[in-house]
């Protein structure tokens, strides 16, 4: 690509090949409605770098290929913001499916403001309740996998937390941090991306990813303690979601689903509540 683009599309991404395969295609030479000439793509890529490298080459040579720091998604993310060239950083997960107009709804936007945050839909629907999708209709959300920020701006802010280790709360850190700055933001529902139903983990490695929960609380000053106030909210979510699908096998792995996660706070709650109390210490009454 010659000249220096206007927007940078940045895709972290970790041994996932079929589902980055089918988000590059749609971000190909003549895929999006917006010129090719710019925008740019970049993955970021904290998985098995030599051997995606190799197929990269072959199927996507013009995307910039990028090694990630293997510190959690929030690093992956500002390192690929560093190898940006665009004015305008786009951020999007290595499992969405971008409509043909995605790019150009942005650029026609970029005059609104400085973030702008897209649409996305899960067209397939969750069949079960050990099934998820970030689905985002309304805006207000900041999902990671589909928004736009002015690059000065996303700088300024020095980016996303990297203390955010866990694919959890990093997005909404940085919401919360550039609400608190005076930015608005605006949302383009014409900025569509389809991000199809993942199956999500294990209630133990969900119950993991509570601990970045509890520090984001501790970061943006809710009422302590916050564990069993998280406990009984998880418990709710999860239970109404099973309830509002078919039942079957997965409802009962669902329920023992929670019940790994629930265990993993009661066990390790205090401990992750001692650690952000520590790093966030409450404001003086």
């Amino acid at each position: 690509m010659t000249g220096t683009p206007e927007f940078s599309v940045i895709v972290p991404t970790r041994d996932r090949r079929r589902e980055l395969a089918a988000c590059l295609a749609r971000l190909a030479a003549g895929a999006q409605s917006l010129d090719a000439s710019r925008f740019e793509v970049i993955v970021t890529d904290d998985g098995d770098f030599e051997a995606t490298e190799v197929w990269m080459r072959v199927e996507f040579p013009l995307v910039r290929h990028v090694r990630g720091p293997r510190r959690g998604p929030a690093a992956n993310r500002n390192n690929g913001a560093r190898a940006a060239r665009g004015a305008w950083l786009v951020f999007a997960d290595d499992d969405i499916v971008p409509t043909d107009g995605w790019l150009a709804a942005f650029a026609s936007a970029a005059g609104r403001g400085a973030v702008l945050e897209g649409q996305t839909t899960c067209n397939a629907g969750l069949r079960s309740p050990r099934f998820h999708s970030p689905v985002n209709r309304t805006g207000g959300v900041l999902w990671s996998c589909n928004f736009a920020i002015r690059r000065a701006t996303f700088l300024a802010l020095a980016g996303f937390d990297e203390g955010f280790a866990y694919p959890h709360m990093e997005d909404a850190d940085l919401r919360e941090r550039l609400r608190a700055a005076g930015h608005g933001i605006v949302w383009v529902p014409e900025a569509v991306v389809d991000h199809p139903p993942r199956r999500l983990p294990a209630g133990t490695r969900l119950g993991q990813y509570r601990e970045a929960e509890v520090r984001f609380l501790y970061k943006h000053g809710a009422r302590r303690p916050v564990r069993w106030r998280l406990m009984k909210e998880i418990a709710l979510s999860r239970l109404v979601n099973i309830r509002h699908h078919p039942k079957g096998w997965d409802s009962l792995s669902a329920l023992w689903a929670l019940s790994a996660e629930l265990w993993q706070l009661l066990r390790y709650g205090a401990a992750w509540e001692r650690a952000s109390a520590v790093e966030f210490p409450a404001a003086p009454s």
